[in-house]
């Protein structure tokens, strides 16, 4: 058989990965396609997302590819050296002796394999391929050097890092949908999308909603997810704001504007990101205002929100109380802020009334 290989950290798996494969097994007459994870990857020191959840996304991301598979060669070694891949290599080929095997990289590899780790034994052990890449030539002294073949596909631009940065359309819809839901990379990839205040506050709050509520008995990971999103699009541009509050949201379109994002955060959560788990999209439209059908996980949102150390002040007691009970730390929270409204003239939405008396009781003050 002719087997293409491409080993990376596929930390996540992108489009263009996939992509790249398709080329190959077309271009090169292909039998089989294997994608080969590295458990330490010699040109990278931190990987973000663990073995289990990269082979996960690269299953996800070629399930529906019929030559190709996920090669566990690498994450499988007992050893925790870094990964060469002369070493793989020598083992595939003396595992596999009939078949025939094609090395896959990217431009940017093929122009420094001479710093490859015996780089001659490579190009004797199998066939090089490079494949072109968006910002590096197109040729180079190595093609000639090392025996590669050379694909001319359209330059592969996609890359895990621009995808860290936020730029998720790179990505396979049910690979996001995996980041998402299992928490990955959000907290940089939501960076580009609010000023540097607010996304410490992100961060601060995701923080804290996952340790309310992993004291209070709940998914700390949904926690941490609802925590980190619940202000995404608090910066969306009021124009693009006021065309989705129309659309998806008019029975609440005559609120106050700066309390829109709750839903709209839930919104691109949903329709960006691929979140599709109510319990987290419920708490991030309840994060501001609270509901009367608000969640445990609301709840620990909206405290976390209130509580924020980073607000800058000392929270701590109510943090103490919302880690023992969540129930009664929202009803502390929900009782000091209509003791801040009203001591500082704040105008209150009639529907606070509502929730107060459903968590607290009879409002022993005139509105």
């Amino acid at each position: 058989m002719k087997i293409g290989l491409l080993g990376g950290s596929f930390d996540p798996v992108h489009l263009g990965h996939i992509r790249i494969a398709q080329d190959a097994i077309a271009s090169l007459h292909l039998d089989s396609f294997w994608f080969i994870p590295t458990k330490h990857n010699p040109w990278k020191e931190n990987v973000t997302a663990s073995n289990t959840d990269r082979i996960n996304m690269l299953k996800l991301a070629i399930s529906n590819q019929e030559k190709m598979q996920v090669s566990t060669i690498e994450i499988n070694q007992v050893s925790n050296e870094k990964n060469y891949t002369i070493d793989t290599l020598h083992t595939l080929t003396s595992c596999y002796p009939d078949d025939q095997f094609y090395f896959l990289m990217g431009m940017d590899q093929a122009c420094a394999f001479e710093k490859w780790k015996s780089a001659k034994d490579i190009s004797k052990l199998v066939q090089l391929v490079a494949f072109n890449r968006g910002g590096y030539p197109e040729d180079h002294e190595n093609l000639k050097k090392y025996h590669f073949l050379k694909m001319d596909n359209p330059a592969i631009t996609a890359s895990s890092t621009e995808i860290k940065d936020g730029a998720i359309q790179m990505l396979d819809p049910s690979v996001l949908h995996y980041i998402s839901l299992h928490g990955l990379y959000l907290d940089s990839m939501i960076k580009n999308r609010m000023h540097k205040k607010r996304y410490l506050h992100s961060l601060s709050v995701a923080k804290l909603t996952a340790e309310f509520a992993k004291n209070n008995g709940l998914d700390e990971r949904k926690g941490y997810i609802a925590g980190v999103m619940h202000d995404v699009a608090k910066e969306m541009p009021i124009e693009k704001a006021l065309k989705l509050m129309q659309e998806y949201y008019p029975e609440y379109i005559d609120k106050p504007k700066p309390i829109w994002h709750q839903w709209l955060s839930s919104y691109v959560c949903e329709k960006e990101f691929l979140i599709d788990d109510k319990e987290i999209l419920k708490a991030i439209e309840d994060h501001t205002t609270a509901s009367t059908t608000i969640s445990k996980l609301g709840k620990c949102l909206y405290c976390a929100d209130k509580l924020d150390p980073l607000r800058g002040y000392d929270s701590s007691s109510d943090i103490a109380l919302c880690n023992k009970d969540i129930d009664a730390g929202f009803r502390k929270s929900l009782q000091s802020f209509y003791d801040f409204s009203k001591a500082n003239n704040r105008e209150i939405d009639p529907v606070f009334f509502k929730i107060y008396h459903k968590f607290i009781g009879e409002m022993k003050w005139k509105n």
